[in-house]
């Protein structure tokens, strides 16, 4: 079987529209009710719909734009200033939701900064993915013993 391709959002604009048009031109004609609840649920609601589709596939198409003209050097600033804040422990969830990155897009900063070695990943026991960046992770140092003397 094929897979069906499901109508863009100005199709099924288009769509509601011709047929809205139809049954008013019906009513107009004839004079009767009858026509305008087909006009109404075939043509008016679907119209609507398939306005609501375009302008969400619009403002979508630009969030793509915008992604792609960002710098992957801004990423990882961005995502460095978050473990930074967060106590050297980042979760993709967590940079997604306290950045401009989507959840797939704070993943593959994630993952490239640890494969590059400036993170390790931690898989906790609850299956939760944490990257842990060393250098911002508070140090339990006294203050009377230099780090690496033996009291």
């Amino acid at each position: 079987m094929g897979k069906s391709k499901s109508k863009s959002g100005w199709e099924e604009f288009s769509t509601g529209l011709v047929i809205a048009a139809v049954f008013g031109i019906l009513w107009l004609r004839g004079g009767s009710w009858i026509w305008i609840f087909p006009a109404a649920f075939a043509g008016v609601i679907p119209m609507m719909h398939g306005l609501r589709k375009a302008l969400e596939e619009r403002s979508g198409r630009r969030e793509r734009v915008e992604s792609r003209t960002r710098r992957p050097e801004d990423s990882e600033r961005e995502v460095l200033r978050l473990a930074r804040n967060h106590g050297g422990v980042l979760t993709p969830s967590l940079v997604a939701l306290e950045s401009e990155l989507s959840i797939a897009e704070a993943e593959k900063v994630l993952e490239s900064l640890a494969s590059r070695g400036h993170s390790s990943v931690e898989v906790r026991s609850n299956g939760r993915i944490e990257y842990e960046f060393a250098e911002f992770k508070p140090r339990l140092e006294s203050p009377h013993h230099p780090p690496g003397e033996q009291s």
